[in-house]
Protein backbone atom coordinates (compact mmCIF):
# COMPACT_ATOMS: atom_id res chain seq x y z
CA UNK A 1 0.00 0.00 0.00
CA UNK A 2 1.42 3.50 -1.30
CA UNK A 3 1.40 6.72 1.37
CA UNK A 4 -1.46 8.08 0.35
CA UNK A 5 -4.13 5.47 0.65
CA UNK A 6 -2.46 4.69 4.57
CA UNK A 7 -2.96 8.46 4.98
CA UNK A 8 -6.52 8.32 3.91
CA UNK A 9 -7.50 5.21 5.66
CA UNK A 10 -5.73 6.47 9.20
CA UNK A 11 -8.36 9.66 8.52
CA UNK A 12 -11.27 7.95 7.82
CA UNK A 13 -11.21 5.31 10.29
CA UNK A 14 -10.09 8.00 13.35
CA UNK A 15 -13.56 10.11 12.16
CA UNK A 16 -15.54 6.92 11.91
CA UNK A 17 -14.31 6.02 15.54
CA UNK A 18 -15.25 10.09 16.64
CA UNK A 19 -18.59 10.46 15.20
CA UNK A 20 -20.02 7.03 16.50
CA UNK A 21 -22.62 8.55 18.68
CA UNK A 22 -21.09 11.90 19.15
CA UNK A 23 -24.74 13.71 19.90
CA UNK A 24 -25.20 11.09 22.86
CA UNK A 25 -23.62 13.22 25.59
CA UNK A 26 -25.89 17.05 26.38
CA UNK A 27 -23.87 20.07 26.52
CA UNK A 28 -20.63 19.19 29.06
CA UNK A 29 -18.18 21.66 31.04
CA UNK A 30 -16.95 24.43 29.08
CA UNK A 31 -18.93 23.59 25.53
CA UNK A 32 -21.81 26.02 26.73
CA UNK A 33 -18.57 28.88 26.53
CA UNK A 34 -17.50 28.36 23.15
CA UNK A 35 -20.53 27.18 21.26
CA UNK A 36 -22.25 30.57 22.81
CA UNK A 37 -19.41 32.62 21.04
CA UNK A 38 -19.88 30.43 17.83
CA UNK A 39 -23.23 31.40 17.99
CA UNK A 40 -22.18 35.18 18.76
CA UNK A 41 -19.95 35.18 15.76
CA UNK A 42 -23.26 34.11 13.56
CA UNK A 43 -25.47 37.04 14.57
CA UNK A 44 -22.28 39.42 14.71
CA UNK A 45 -22.42 40.19 18.20
CA UNK A 46 -19.84 40.80 20.56
CA UNK A 47 -18.26 37.39 21.30
CA UNK A 48 -19.31 35.99 25.09
CA UNK A 49 -15.66 34.24 25.43
CA UNK A 50 -13.16 37.14 24.44
CA UNK A 51 -10.77 35.27 27.07
CA UNK A 52 -9.30 33.08 23.71
CA UNK A 53 -8.50 33.33 20.51
CA UNK A 54 -11.65 33.38 17.81
CA UNK A 55 -10.39 30.89 15.46
CA UNK A 56 -11.80 27.26 16.88
CA UNK A 57 -14.90 29.22 17.37
CA UNK A 58 -15.34 30.20 13.56
CA UNK A 59 -15.07 26.21 13.20
CA UNK A 60 -17.92 25.87 15.38
CA UNK A 61 -20.26 28.55 14.16
CA UNK A 62 -19.50 27.19 10.61
CA UNK A 63 -20.96 23.51 11.39
CA UNK A 64 -23.94 25.14 13.28
CA UNK A 65 -24.82 26.78 10.34
CA UNK A 66 -24.09 24.19 8.18
CA UNK A 67 -25.47 21.00 10.17
CA UNK A 68 -27.77 22.81 12.97
CA UNK A 69 -27.86 24.23 16.43
CA UNK A 70 -27.60 20.63 17.91
CA UNK A 71 -24.80 18.17 19.30
CA UNK A 72 -23.99 16.96 15.91
CA UNK A 73 -23.56 20.56 14.54
CA UNK A 74 -21.60 22.00 17.36
CA UNK A 75 -18.92 18.28 17.93
CA UNK A 76 -18.53 17.43 14.23
CA UNK A 77 -15.65 19.91 13.50
CA UNK A 78 -13.74 18.71 16.67
CA UNK A 79 -14.20 15.16 15.07
CA UNK A 80 -12.73 16.61 12.25
CA UNK A 81 -9.69 17.87 14.13
CA UNK A 82 -9.64 14.91 15.63
CA UNK A 83 -9.20 12.72 12.93
CA UNK A 84 -6.98 15.24 11.43
CA UNK A 85 -4.89 15.21 14.46
CA UNK A 86 -4.32 11.17 14.46
CA UNK A 87 -3.29 11.64 10.62
CA UNK A 88 -0.46 14.45 11.70
CA UNK A 89 0.70 12.06 13.89
CA UNK A 90 0.69 9.19 12.26
CA UNK A 91 2.52 10.80 9.49
CA UNK A 92 5.11 12.58 12.31
CA UNK A 93 6.12 9.50 13.33
CA UNK A 94 7.04 7.85 10.06
CA UNK A 95 9.30 11.01 9.98
CA UNK A 96 10.54 10.09 12.72
CA UNK A 97 11.24 6.23 12.21
CA UNK A 98 10.72 5.73 8.85
CA UNK A 99 8.43 2.53 9.64
CA UNK A 100 4.82 1.85 8.77
CA UNK A 101 4.56 -0.40 11.71
CA UNK A 102 5.61 1.84 14.20
CA UNK A 103 3.46 4.97 12.36
CA UNK A 104 0.36 2.35 13.27
CA UNK A 105 1.35 1.46 16.80
CA UNK A 106 0.99 5.52 16.96
CA UNK A 107 -1.43 5.58 15.63
CA UNK A 108 -3.56 3.01 17.62
CA UNK A 109 -1.64 4.39 20.98
CA UNK A 110 -3.43 8.00 20.95
CA UNK A 111 -6.88 6.25 19.82
CA UNK A 112 -6.27 4.17 22.85
CA UNK A 113 -5.08 7.50 25.11
CA UNK A 114 -8.52 8.46 25.99
CA UNK A 115 -7.35 11.98 25.92
CA UNK A 116 -8.19 11.84 21.82
CA UNK A 117 -11.39 10.05 22.21
CA UNK A 118 -12.73 12.18 24.61
CA UNK A 119 -11.79 15.66 24.18
CA UNK A 120 -12.33 15.06 19.43
CA UNK A 121 -16.50 14.88 20.53
CA UNK A 122 -16.77 17.87 22.69
CA UNK A 123 -16.81 21.31 21.43
CA UNK A 124 -13.98 22.71 23.24
CA UNK A 125 -10.82 24.31 22.21
CA UNK A 126 -7.86 21.66 22.64
CA UNK A 127 -8.24 19.95 20.02
CA UNK A 128 -8.02 22.29 17.22
CA UNK A 129 -5.01 23.86 18.64
CA UNK A 130 -3.10 20.84 19.04
CA UNK A 131 -4.01 19.33 16.22
CA UNK A 132 -2.74 22.05 14.24
CA UNK A 133 0.78 22.17 16.67
CA UNK A 134 1.30 18.84 15.74
CA UNK A 135 0.74 19.18 11.79
CA UNK A 136 3.25 21.67 12.40
CA UNK A 137 5.86 19.87 13.97
CA UNK A 138 5.72 17.54 11.40
CA UNK A 139 5.73 20.25 8.70
CA UNK A 140 8.81 21.48 10.39
CA UNK A 141 10.80 17.88 10.58
CA UNK A 142 9.93 17.54 6.70
CA UNK A 143 11.74 20.85 6.07
CA UNK A 144 14.55 19.32 8.70
CA UNK A 145 15.03 16.34 7.10
CA UNK A 146 14.45 17.12 3.18
CA UNK A 147 17.48 18.07 0.94
CA UNK A 148 15.94 20.09 -1.80
CA UNK A 149 15.40 24.60 -2.45
CA UNK A 150 11.34 23.78 -1.11
CA UNK A 151 13.03 23.73 2.95
CA UNK A 152 11.81 27.62 2.85
CA UNK A 153 8.42 26.98 1.40
CA UNK A 154 8.21 23.74 4.61
CA UNK A 155 9.45 26.24 6.89
CA UNK A 156 6.74 28.69 5.91
CA UNK A 157 4.28 26.53 6.20
CA UNK A 158 5.27 25.22 9.72
CA UNK A 159 4.96 28.85 11.01
CA UNK A 160 1.43 29.33 9.45
CA UNK A 161 0.23 26.11 11.33
CA UNK A 162 1.70 27.17 14.20
CA UNK A 163 0.05 30.72 13.98
CA UNK A 164 -3.13 28.66 13.60
CA UNK A 165 -2.99 26.62 16.44
CA UNK A 166 -2.15 29.63 18.62
CA UNK A 167 -5.27 31.16 16.77
CA UNK A 168 -7.15 28.85 18.24
CA UNK A 169 -5.56 28.27 21.45
CA UNK A 170 -2.29 29.58 23.00
CA UNK A 171 -0.96 26.78 24.22
CA UNK A 172 0.23 26.57 20.55
CA UNK A 173 3.07 28.51 21.15
CA UNK A 174 4.98 26.06 23.42
CA UNK A 175 4.97 23.35 20.53
CA UNK A 176 6.64 26.50 18.37
CA UNK A 177 9.64 27.47 20.99
CA UNK A 178 10.38 23.45 21.18
CA UNK A 179 10.68 23.78 18.09
CA UNK A 180 12.66 26.58 17.58
CA UNK A 181 15.39 25.42 20.43
CA UNK A 182 15.84 22.47 18.37
CA UNK A 183 16.60 24.03 14.98
CA UNK A 184 19.01 26.21 17.22
CA UNK A 185 20.22 23.24 17.44
CA UNK A 186 20.19 20.56 14.94
CA UNK A 187 19.88 22.97 11.94
CA UNK A 188 22.64 24.80 10.80
CA UNK A 189 20.98 27.67 8.75
CA UNK A 190 19.24 28.95 11.87
CA UNK A 191 18.61 32.51 11.43
CA UNK A 192 16.82 32.30 7.88
CA UNK A 193 14.75 29.09 9.28
CA UNK A 194 13.71 31.06 12.62
CA UNK A 195 13.01 34.22 10.83
CA UNK A 196 10.67 32.28 8.30
CA UNK A 197 8.97 30.41 10.86
CA UNK A 198 8.48 33.91 12.87
CA UNK A 199 7.04 35.91 10.28
CA UNK A 200 4.56 33.02 8.97
CA UNK A 201 3.42 32.58 12.53
CA UNK A 202 2.59 35.93 13.47
CA UNK A 203 0.84 36.47 9.68
CA UNK A 204 -1.44 33.46 10.40
CA UNK A 205 -2.21 34.65 13.78
CA UNK A 206 -2.77 37.81 13.20
CA UNK A 207 -4.82 36.97 10.25
CA UNK A 208 -6.88 34.64 12.03
CA UNK A 209 -8.51 37.31 13.96
CA UNK A 210 -9.84 39.32 10.53
CA UNK A 211 -13.17 37.51 10.52
CA UNK A 212 -13.79 38.18 14.37
CA UNK A 213 -12.76 42.17 13.29
CA UNK A 214 -14.67 42.06 10.44
CA UNK A 215 -17.77 40.84 11.65
CA UNK A 216 -18.16 42.48 14.67
CA UNK A 217 -17.04 46.17 13.12
CA UNK A 218 -14.09 46.60 15.22
CA UNK A 219 -11.11 48.34 14.12
CA UNK A 220 -7.36 47.15 13.37
CA UNK A 221 -6.58 48.38 17.02
CA UNK A 222 -9.23 45.84 18.66
CA UNK A 223 -6.25 43.13 17.80
CA UNK A 224 -3.70 44.55 20.46
CA UNK A 225 -6.79 45.04 22.85
CA UNK A 226 -8.28 41.98 22.56
CA UNK A 227 -4.60 39.77 23.37
CA UNK A 228 -3.74 42.40 26.09
CA UNK A 229 -7.65 41.06 28.06
CA UNK A 230 -6.79 37.73 26.91
CA UNK A 231 -3.33 37.74 28.93
CA UNK A 232 -4.68 39.26 31.53
CA UNK A 233 -7.65 37.38 31.99
CA UNK A 234 -5.64 33.97 32.28
CA UNK A 235 -3.02 35.87 34.54
CA UNK A 236 -5.93 36.47 37.26
CA UNK A 237 -8.72 34.03 36.25
CA UNK A 238 -9.98 31.95 38.84
CA UNK A 239 -11.32 29.27 37.59
CA UNK A 240 -13.41 26.71 39.38
CA UNK A 241 -11.18 25.85 42.52
CA UNK A 242 -12.93 22.48 43.29
CA UNK A 243 -12.80 20.50 39.87
CA UNK A 244 -9.10 21.72 39.21
CA UNK A 245 -6.14 19.83 39.61
CA UNK A 246 -2.29 20.83 40.57
CA UNK A 247 -0.49 19.89 37.69
CA UNK A 248 1.60 16.86 39.27
CA UNK A 249 -1.77 14.83 39.81
CA UNK A 250 -2.39 14.31 36.30
CA UNK A 251 0.54 12.19 35.35
CA UNK A 252 -0.34 9.26 37.20
CA UNK A 253 -4.17 10.12 38.06
CA UNK A 254 -6.73 6.90 38.03
CA UNK A 255 -9.41 8.71 39.23
CA UNK A 256 -11.85 9.80 36.06
CA UNK A 257 -13.23 13.37 35.87
CA UNK A 258 -16.92 13.22 35.55
CA UNK A 259 -17.84 16.46 34.08
CA UNK A 260 -16.00 15.85 30.87
CA UNK A 261 -17.45 12.05 29.92
CA UNK A 262 -15.48 10.43 32.69
CA UNK A 263 -12.09 11.49 31.24
CA UNK A 264 -8.63 9.64 32.39
CA UNK A 265 -5.57 8.52 31.21
CA UNK A 266 -4.54 5.36 30.21
CA UNK A 267 -2.37 4.08 32.53
CA UNK A 268 -0.80 1.48 30.30
CA UNK A 269 0.11 4.81 28.11
CA UNK A 270 0.76 7.62 31.01
CA UNK A 271 3.42 4.72 33.64
CA UNK A 272 5.29 3.38 30.03
CA UNK A 273 5.51 6.18 27.92
CA UNK A 274 7.56 7.83 30.66
CA UNK A 275 10.32 5.39 30.65
CA UNK A 276 10.11 5.63 26.46
CA UNK A 277 10.92 9.50 27.05
CA UNK A 278 14.21 8.81 29.38
CA UNK A 279 14.85 5.82 26.39
CA UNK A 280 14.82 8.72 23.97
CA UNK A 281 16.87 11.10 25.98
CA UNK A 282 19.69 7.92 26.15
CA UNK A 283 19.36 7.93 22.76
CA UNK A 284 19.75 11.62 21.83
CA UNK A 285 16.06 11.77 20.57
CA UNK A 286 14.85 15.04 22.33
CA UNK A 287 12.34 16.19 20.38
CA UNK A 288 9.54 14.44 21.45
CA UNK A 289 10.86 14.64 25.21
CA UNK A 290 10.96 18.24 25.05
CA UNK A 291 7.54 18.40 23.66
CA UNK A 292 6.59 16.47 26.63
CA UNK A 293 8.12 18.35 29.02
CA UNK A 294 7.81 21.71 27.94
CA UNK A 295 3.91 20.99 27.67
CA UNK A 296 3.64 19.86 31.42
CA UNK A 297 6.05 22.11 33.11
CA UNK A 298 4.22 25.46 31.15
CA UNK A 299 1.66 24.81 33.83
CA UNK A 300 4.18 23.93 36.54
CA UNK A 301 5.52 27.88 36.18
CA UNK A 302 2.06 28.78 35.05
CA UNK A 303 0.87 32.39 35.74
CA UNK A 304 -2.82 31.10 35.89
CA UNK A 305 -4.21 30.22 39.19
CA UNK A 306 -6.18 27.13 38.22
CA UNK A 307 -5.45 24.26 35.86
CA UNK A 308 -7.71 21.37 34.76
CA UNK A 309 -6.65 17.66 33.45
CA UNK A 310 -7.78 18.07 30.70
CA UNK A 311 -5.04 20.22 30.06
CA UNK A 312 -3.08 17.01 29.63
CA UNK A 313 -4.16 16.25 26.34
CA UNK A 314 -1.08 17.81 24.79
CA UNK A 315 1.89 16.35 26.50
CA UNK A 316 -0.69 12.50 26.74
CA UNK A 317 -0.26 13.18 23.24
CA UNK A 318 3.03 13.28 22.72
CA UNK A 319 3.44 10.71 25.24
CA UNK A 320 1.79 8.13 23.07
CA UNK A 321 3.46 8.78 20.27
CA UNK A 322 7.19 9.07 22.12
CA UNK A 323 6.15 5.07 23.82
CA UNK A 324 5.63 3.79 19.71
CA UNK A 325 8.94 5.48 18.34
CA UNK A 326 10.88 4.35 21.78
CA UNK A 327 9.97 0.93 20.83
CA UNK A 328 10.31 0.55 17.45
CA UNK A 329 12.35 -3.04 17.11
CA UNK A 330 12.31 -3.64 20.00
CA UNK A 331 11.50 -7.69 20.76
CA UNK A 332 11.71 -9.99 23.95
CA UNK A 333 12.31 -13.42 22.89
CA UNK A 334 10.84 -12.77 19.06
CA UNK A 335 8.01 -11.03 20.07
CA UNK A 336 7.47 -7.04 19.37
CA UNK A 337 7.71 -5.27 22.39
CA UNK A 338 5.27 -2.73 20.98
CA UNK A 339 2.85 -5.05 19.60
CA UNK A 340 2.44 -6.29 23.32
CA UNK A 341 1.98 -2.97 24.68
CA UNK A 342 -0.59 -1.65 22.22
CA UNK A 343 -2.74 -4.63 23.02
CA UNK A 344 -2.90 -3.63 26.44
CA UNK A 345 -3.46 -0.04 25.95
CA UNK A 346 -6.52 -0.75 23.78
CA UNK A 347 -7.63 -3.40 25.98
CA UNK A 348 -7.41 -1.16 28.77
CA UNK A 349 -9.43 1.53 26.48
CA UNK A 350 -12.16 -0.81 25.56
CA UNK A 351 -12.30 -1.47 29.76
CA UNK A 352 -12.76 2.40 30.63
CA UNK A 353 -14.81 2.62 27.88
CA UNK A 354 -16.84 -0.46 29.10
CA UNK A 355 -17.64 0.84 32.06
CA UNK A 356 -17.70 4.60 31.40
CA UNK A 357 -19.18 5.28 27.76
CA UNK A 358 -21.40 2.64 27.24
CA UNK A 359 -23.93 2.59 30.23
CA UNK A 360 -24.44 6.70 29.46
Amino acid sequence: MKALPRYALVFALSLAILVFRISAAPMMFDESAYVGAARNFIAGTPSSNPEHPPLAKYFIALSIRTLGDAPFGWRFPSALAGAFLALSLFGLTFRLTRSWHSSFVAWLLVVANVFWYVMSRIAMLSIFELAFEVAAVWTFMVAMQEKDKKKTLWFGLTGTLFGLSIGCRWVGAIGFLVSIAYALVYYKPFLKAASVMMATTIAAYAASWAPLIVREHRTAHYLLTANIFILEFQRHAKGEPLIGQMWWSWIFRLQPQPSLSYLVGNPVIGILGLAALVLLLWQRKPLLPALYFAHVMQWAIAIRPVTYYYYYLEPFSWLSVALAVAMQDITIRRVRLDVVVTGGALVAFVLWYMNFVLPG
